[in-house]
């Protein structure tokens, strides 16, 4: 009776190790599921273009611009799936289409509908990103529709330019003051990443900005686009109106070198267009440039193209096509850009005859207007004897 009192309880210690291994498997697999569940995003949304059809849906990081992902579009709706480490802020982009959204891509389900762009959903992250899309938007709106009400209130050119700063000084100081609430708890987070790239963060003041980019955790400091941020905002506080002008050397069509000392400080106002070949707004401002050069090339006005992101066999073609006839300094190394802070172009810059910098960020029917009141007030005065 002995014998077979212990060996039932053998078979009961073996049954019972037996269970406690395949629960143990069984926690280890599940755990294992969970983890890769954790990691799996899945990105679905719909085109509005039904042409689109069997074409390829693509998902693109912004911060390398390389494409992680891709599908083809059926029936107007694509599906994406995969894995991923850690967020990102990435676009989905279609072949021979404009149509495109803005996703954070995390693990969860998210909802991305290329109708509205900025509008996706799904996960918390994108929620809150939609969110905040939803304010710089309406932002947007606003001071669009107050610009317009301005234009009737104050038809005078001047006036209605001097109202308009006085409220944009008033809606800086706003967005610079939500922009540091938001931050305030994404300083170094993939919202605060998206943020770089906002209305709150372009259109804050200086000094606000600067501050808000003193404060980024170690982590979005180092990312691209707030290192450009950083350097861009430095460059700017440095060459604000009122400052001298710093120099930039480059070449001339020739390949002469050639710097921008050898036109500024000499006695001349002088009106320093950053441009390229490609740029659209650029081409368009020719024309308001031609027309200032003609009228006040020997009153005392200098306009001067810089001519930046772009290669050097394409300024002599440009030159010839939108008969140019001021003189160009080649800036292949993108200097000038990197020296005035200017992240996009055109972008013209007036200095005064002794090189301070009078005017930053003119165009069009303004910067003819402002040229040609300056222009007007030093002209010569007529002796009669």
């Amino acid at each position: 009776a002995s014998d077979v009192y212990k060996r039932q309880l053998i078979r009961y210690d073996m049954k019972t190790l037996y269970l406690s291994i395949v629960c143990l498997w069984a926690v280890v697999l599940s755990a294992c599921n969970s983890a890769q569940h954790s990691n799996t995003y899945t990105v679905q949304g719909e085109v509005s273009d039904s042409s689109l059809n069997g074409e390829t849906v693509y998902l693109m990081k912004y911060e390398n611009d390389k494409y992680i992902d891709s599908t083809i579009i059926k029936d107007n709706k694509f599906f994406l799936r995969g894995t991923v480490d850690s967020a990102s802020y990435c676009r989905i982009v279609v072949n021979n289409s404009i149509e495109f959204a803005n996703i954070i891509l995390e693990s969860g389900n998210i909802n991305a509908n290329l109708k509205e762009y900025d509008k996706p959903s799904g996960t918390t992250r994108n929620e809150e990103y939609a969110q905040i899309k939803a304010e710089e938007s309406s932002l947007y709106k606003i001071a669009s529709e107050k610009r317009a009400e301005l234009k009737k209130l104050y038809p005078e050119p001047k006036e209605f330019d001097r109202q308009w700063t006085l409220y944009m000084d008033t809606f800086k100081q706003k967005l610079g003051e939500r922009c540091i609430e938001i931050y305030k708890g994404h300083n170094d987070d993939i919202i605060g990443y998206t943020l770089l790239f906002t209305l709150f963060m372009r259109e804050s003041s200086l000094d606000i900005r600067d501050s808000v980019l003193n404060n980024l955790g170690p982590w979005l400091r180092s990312t691209k686009p707030a290192q450009s941020i950083i350097s861009n905002t430095k460059a700017q506080k440095a060459t604000i109106e009122g400052n001298r002008f710093i120099d930039i050397k480059g070449a001339d069509i020739e390949g002469n070198s050639l710097s921008l000392s050898n036109f500024i400080g000499k006695g001349n106002y002088v009106l320093m267009d950053m441009w390229a070949s490609w740029c659209g707004p650029c081409k368009k401002e020719t024309r308001n440039l031609a027309k200032l050069h003609e009228k006040y090339k020997d009153k005392g006005l200098t306009v001067l193209g810089i001519f930046v992101w772009d290669k050097k066999e394409n300024l002599s073609k440009a030159i010839k096509k939108y008969d140019i006839t001021w003189p160009q300094i080649l800036d292949t190394d993108n200097i000038a850009c990197k020296s005035y802070g200017v992240s996009g172009i055109p972008y013209i810059i007036l200095f005064a005859p002794d090189g301070t910098i009078l005017k930053r960020k003119l165009r069009g029917e303004k910067m003819i207007r402002i040229i040609d009141e300056i222009m007007d007030k030093n002209k010569p005065k007529t002796v009669c004897n």
